[in-house]
């Protein structure tokens, strides 16, 4: 995807759910890099409130965020609410703040995510960054998803990475923000990096970035097809996902890698999640993605975009992960 440099900075700026450290922001407000400070900017500075979905996004411009023009954030925002809203059929969290910190230039910074003291991300943004910026922004989409899950132990950060790095952009194709070629060919381009290196191992502890993001984007799509198959297409990675948004509340609590497979799986009726999450995390899985990639109907293309194969044996999966409820039977 064009996400492949972007993981790296990602990862280098702090950008990770539940408990990471960021550098400091280059503006001259606060960087609010301490997350007690961003939860106290939260309580005590002016905010407006966004209800979507059936939660409520506290939104605070960090000490007012000088120069940072309020229409197309406030736009910004909800668009990303609204493809979490698509995607889990709700808002992941019932009480969600958004500190956003202006500085210099055009595009959205890092971001950090936390669910200790209540669900809440930091985000910079901008001062000059314009609809285009916006329109292609994915990070407050990942730092949303990573909302929507309870927080794991660190050994599992390639779970919750990579949960994020597969579902952002499916939750911006179910909208209309995103077309599936460039989604498939984002992941095409992704997920060839997330094998194992020689003398890799499991990924449980890895940090290795491209591991942690790819290879846990890949555990993601391989649970997607692993779930379709099981079930002879009547059960969804979504499914899963949404039963353990449900029963957790979402990042506020923390479980184990095990007990998120086994919700997940309940929502299924199969073990697909805690099968293969028992082979990844103690095994270097290694995957065909040339092969993975053709029995879901995405090929190369002259021009470099994807071409679709309607007769691929998984194409009706490939076209139902981006439709919207509304267009799942179609599937």
């Amino acid at each position: 995807m064009a996400r492949i440099d972007r993981r790296a900075v990602l990862l280098g700026l702090g950008a990770v759910a539940a408990g990471g450290t960021s550098l400091a922001g280059t503006g001259t407000a606060p960087s609010y890099d301490d997350p007690d400070s961003l939860y106290a900017a939260l309580r005590s500075q002016p905010g407006q409130d966004l209800k979507i979905g059936g939660g409520t996004i506290t939104i605070v411009f960090a000490d007012g965020a000088p120069g940072l023009a309020r229409g197309p954030v406030l736009s910004w925002i909800r668009t990303a609410a609204m493809a979490l809203t698509a995607y889990f059929g709700r808002f992941p969290v019932r009480d969600y703040g958004l500190l956003i910190i202006a500085e210099p230039g055009d595009r959205v910074g890092h971001a950090t995510t936390y669910g200790y003291a209540g669900s809440a991300t930091r985000i910079h943004v901008g001062r000059d960054a314009g609809r285009a910026a916006f329109d292609r922004d994915w990070v407050l989409v990942h730092e949303l998803v990573h909302s929507a899950l309870p927080d794991l132990p660190r050994r599992a950060l390639w779970l919750q990475e990579g949960n994020a790095t597969y579902v952002e952009p499916i939750a911006r194709a179910q909208i209309g923000q995103l077309s599936p070629q460039t989604l498939w060919k984002e992941a095409v381009a992704g997920m060839a990096q997330g094998n194992p290196q020689p003398g890799d191992a499991g990924m449980d502890g890895t940090q290795a970035w491209r591991r942690l993001y790819w290879g846990g984007a890949l555990f993601w799509l391989l649970a997607e097809i692993g779930i379709y198959r099981a079930t002879n297409g009547t059960r969804s990675l979504r499914d899963a996902l949404r039963r353990i948004n449900s029963v957790s509340g979402g990042n506020t609590a923390s479980w184990s890698p095990e007990h998120l497979m086994m919700v997940g799986d309940a929502a299924i009726g199969a073990t697909t999640l805690i099968d293969l999450y028992t082979r990844f995390a103690t095994t270097a899985v290694s995957t065909n993605l040339v092969d993975l990639f053709q029995e879901l109907g995405v090929a190369p293309g002259a021009d470099g975009e994807p071409v679709f194969d309607n007769r691929a044996p998984l194409a009706k999966l490939r076209e139902r992960i981006t439709a919207r409820d509304g267009d799942q039977s179609a599937a």
